[in-house]
């Protein structure tokens, strides 16, 4: 409002000047209002981050993609773990890190930041959930088999139900539906026997298959687990 209003007494007193006098002064103020326009900054946009997926296993890869760095320049993963990139022409860039370990079974919250690594100022971060393990549990096998405890998972299809499948020496034993798996981690929690679906217990080397199929099969993604039943006393 100040340039215009400025610019509206210069063309007023112009009125009173003799032609040649006018041309003069307008060839003064010219140049004074182009510098004025070009003097103001642009704008720069932050720099933003996102992630495929929203929950992963310790170790599985994880892709990250980033807008509005330094065109062309180098790029700095620091946090939960550490590694660089480097922008394209546009100052995106696109790359792949693994998942964290953690402590426990999950999920647990890990921060990932990554910072332009010509202008540290331009920086972004985003939160990740990790589990320790696709199709894990706290596995609380050991103790008195018909004892009830409770039963933790994290890392399952959510909406689908977990079953344990129980082998000893090779031989099926028996199956038991815990629940269904929550979340975007898949997770649950139940009181069961520490060995639930098996009417005869044997001393023996077991094996607990975990997975999201009511019944056991050769090739189904899942985790399993091996444990021994002793006699008392032994």
């Amino acid at each position: 409002m100040s340039l215009g209003v400025g610019m509206d007494g210069l063309t007023s007193r112009m009125n009173h000047f003799p032609r040649g006098r006018r041309r003069a002064a307008a060839a003064r103020v010219s140049p004074l209002c182009v510098l004025v326009v070009l003097a103001v900054p642009a704008v720069a946009r932050a720099a933003t981050m996102t992630v495929t997926g929203t929950c992963f296993a310790s170790g599985q890869p994880v892709t990250l993609a980033g807008t509005a760095f330094t065109p062309g320049g180098p790029v700095t993963i620091t946090g939960a773990v550490s590694g660089g990139a480097q922008a394209n022409p546009a100052g995106e860039f696109s790359t792949q890190i693994a998942a964290p370990p953690i402590a426990g079974l999950g999920p647990t919250v890990v921060t990932i930041r990554v910072l332009d690594g010509l202008n540290p100022a331009n920086a972004a971060s985003i939160q990740l959930r990790v589990v320790r393990q696709a199709f894990g549990s706290n596995l609380p096998v050991a103790g008195r088999p018909r004892e009830v405890t409770t039963w933790r998972f994290a890392g399952f299809a959510a909406g689908a139900p977990i079953y344990g499948h129980f082998f000893r020496d090779g031989a099926p034993q028996g199956d038991f539906r815990f629940g269904v798996a929550q979340g975007d981690c898949g997770t649950l929690s139940v009181r069961a026997p520490r060995i639930p679906g098996v009417r005869v217990l044997r001393p023996g080397r077991w094996t607990l298959r975990l997975d999201q199929h009511m019944t056991y099969r050769a090739g189904t993604p899942g985790s399993d687990a091996t444990f021994r039943i002793r006699r008392r006393g032994a």
